[in-house]
């Protein structure tokens, strides 16, 4: 597996939650087993901790929900080494609440064979509870 093959498979799974972007595609790319990390407090942030492909399938497709015009993801930095890849990136849109999130995140991939099997990201989450809180 290249680190060039690995660094597009993050980039295309993190802009693929974008609201132009295929989110059956993007899910295709994860592994059956899987799991997807939001490291923070759950105490903070419900959906915080390790979360199966399943769970994160039910989990965006809610968030989804609550960008009724969608978010705008944009790639804003990519590292990668071995079956490891850190991408940096914005997301912006406005929520069914009214307010606007922008938020900034980092996700490091692990990849094997084509398939992402886990992912840990990181998130201004101050941010996103006062943009939620309405």
């Amino acid at each position: 597996m290249s680190i060039e093959r690995n660094k597009d498979i993050a980039q295309r799974m993190v802009r693929g939650f974008s609201a132009e972007g295929d989110i059956n595609e993007t899910f295709a790319l994860l592994r059956d087993d899987a799991v997807w990390t939001v490291m923070a407090n759950p105490a903070s942030v419900p959906h915080a901790g390790g979360m199966p492909k399943k769970q994160f399938v039910e989990h965006i497709t809610n968030f989804r929900g609550s960008t009724p015009d969608g978010l705008r993801m944009i790639v804003t930095g990519v590292t990668a080494e071995g079956d490891r890849v850190a991408v940096e990136a914005e997301g912006t849109g406005t929520l069914s609440n009214g307010n606007t999130l922008n938020q900034v995140y980092h996700f490091l991939f692990e990849i094997k064979n084509d398939k992402v099997t886990a992912v840990r990201e990181y998130i201004d989450t101050a941010h996103a509870v006062a943009a939620f809180r309405g």
